[in-house]
C-alpha cells in the first residue's frame, strides 16, 4: 500500500496529496525501502517533496537509514529543484555530515556553477539584462504585452532561463556558506 500513497506526493498541487502526506507520515519505517528506490531514480520534484513533506522531520535515527542516498542525493548538481541543497541541509540538522564535507560539497558546487555562468558571453548577459529591464517595464505598464514579449524573445529567454537559475543557486549557496 505505501508505493502506492507515495505516487500521489510526485506532484504536491494534486488535491489528494497533502492527505496522503498524513497518511505516509504513519509509516516511517515502512517508507524507507521505497523512498531509496524512488531516490535512485531522476524524478526531482518527487523527491523534493519526499524531502520536504516526509522526511525533514523525521528523527535522526530514521533518517540515518538514509543517508547513503541523501549523500548520493546530496552529490548530485540538481539545477531546478535545489534537492542537493535540501539533502546537505537534512544531512547537516542530523549531524550526519561533516562540516568539512558540507563545505566541499558547496565549493564543488560554485565551481560548477561558475563554469556554467562563464559559458555566457558579455553580450548575452547585455541581453539577458535589458530582458529583463523590459519584461519589468511591461509588466508595471501594460502586463497584457507580456505574452508578445514572450513571442518576441523566445529564444533569447530560453537562453536567459538558465542563467538567472545559476545566478540564483550560486548565490542561494554563497548565502548558506556565509550563513552557515
Amino acid at each position: 500500500m505505501t508505493p502506492e500513497l507515495l505516487e500521489w506526493i510526485q506532484d504536491m498541487n494534486w488535491p489528494i496529496s497533502s492527505v496522503r502526506v498524513d497518511a505516509l507520515l504513519k509509516y516511517k519505517v515502512e517508507n524507507i525501502p521505497h523512498l531509496k528506490t524512488i531516490f535512485s531514480q531522476s524524478d526531482s520534484i518527487w523527491t523534493y517533496n519526499i524531502r520536504t513533506y516526509l522526511i525533514k522531520e523525521w528523527n535522526t535515527e530514521l533518517v540515518s537509514e538514509l543517508s547513503s542516498s541523501l549523500r548520493v542525493l546530496a552529490q548530485t548538481m540538481d539545477h531546478y529543484e535545489d534537492t542537493d541543497l535540501l539533502s546537505i541541509e537534512i544531512l547537516n540538522n542530523h549531524r550526519l555530515i561533516e562540516t568539512d564535507e558540507i563545505t566541499e560539497l558547496f565549493a564543488g558546487k560554485l565551481r560548477d556553477i561558475e563554469v556554467g555562468l562563464n559559458s555566457f558571453t558579455k553580450k548575452q548577459k547585455v541581453i539577458f539584462t535589458e530582458l529583463e529591464l523590459k519584461r519589468l517595464h511591461i509588466l508595471n505598464t501594460d502586463a497584457k504585452g507580456i505574452l508578445n514579449y514572450i513571442k518576441l524573445n523566445r529564444k533569447s529567454l530560453n537562453e536567459k532561463d538558465p542563467h538567472e537559475n545559476l545566478l540564483r543557486r550560486y548565490q542561494k549557496i554563497d548565502d548558506l556558506v556565509l550563513g552557515g
